[in-house]
């Protein structure tokens, strides 16, 4: 259910507070409020099998709290699945995004590289670099980052959005070496598949963020991957000739 809730102290706690009294198990949830803004919604996934109320009991009551202003169920029921219902874009830093199934990413990036070979590999770097700058450049512009600082914000970033986990080696002058990308979501559907690194987009995206932070252009070399059945995707990273 989704539940519009003024947005103040200890209005998450009045909800919670109510379910639990009624021995309901709160499976998942979201919180979604803006600083200034009036009110927030609070998206939640509840197991009611326990409960010693029923689904219309538990939504007249949690209207009755002072701190809730609206209260809507959103299940959509498909068979035995029970599919959220809440009509919401998702962003992150504000920009709106989408989730993908990483198997559905591994099957369209393998398709491409399957038809275009080469070029496909091509086609996905340069797709990467096109977005890793652009991003870059957002940051440097909004935050006044630059170099490592920048590189491991955006980095950070894409922890936060589940791309991957990472580690940074430095090497002459404070430069990046090296990075380390653990669960890579590129490479990871295609684990132990390949017997060369298959990480273009990712690649690419390194590569323009690191021009964006340096001011130079960086060659960007994978010597380890998931494909090829290493613990995790290495990059090599040294200034252009």
């Amino acid at each position: 259910m989704a539940i519009t809730v003024e947005n103040v102290p200890g209005a998450l706690a009045e909800v919670s507070s109510k379910m639990a009294e009624h021995e309901i198990n709160l499976l998942t949830g979201l919180i979604m409020a803006e600083p200034e803004a009036p009110s927030g919604t609070i998206i939640v996934f509840l197991d009611l099998t326990e409960a010693d109320v029923d689904l219309a009991g538990l939504i007249s009551e949690l209207g009755d709290l002072d701190v809730v202003l609206d209260v809507e169920e959103t299940v959509k029921k498909i068979g035995d699945m029970a599919v959220d219902g809440t009509t919401n874009a998702t962003t992150f830093l504000g920009e709106r995004v989408v989730i993908l199934d990483i198997e559905d990413i591994g099957a369209m990036l393998g398709w491409l590289i399957e038809t275009f070979s080469s070029g496909g590999n091509a086609i996905l770097f340069d797709m990467g670099k096109k977005a890793g700058s652009s991003a870059a450049r957002k940051l440097r512009e909004s935050y006044g980052l630059s170099g490592r600082e920048l590189v491991e914000t955006f980095l950070s970033l894409q922890v936060a959005a589940g791309w991957f986990s990472y580690e940074v080696s430095l090497g002459e002058e404070g430069m990046i070496s090296s990075i380390r990308l653990y669960e890579n979501f590129e490479c990871l559907p295609l684990s132990r598949r390949s017997k060369k690194p298959v990480s273009q987009l990712v690649r690419g995206a390194l590569a323009g963020v690191l021009e964006e932070a340096y001011g130079r252009r960086f060659d960007v070399v994978e010597v380890k991957c998931l494909a090829k059945g290493d613990e995790y995707c290495e990059f090599l990273v040294r200034p252009s000739r």
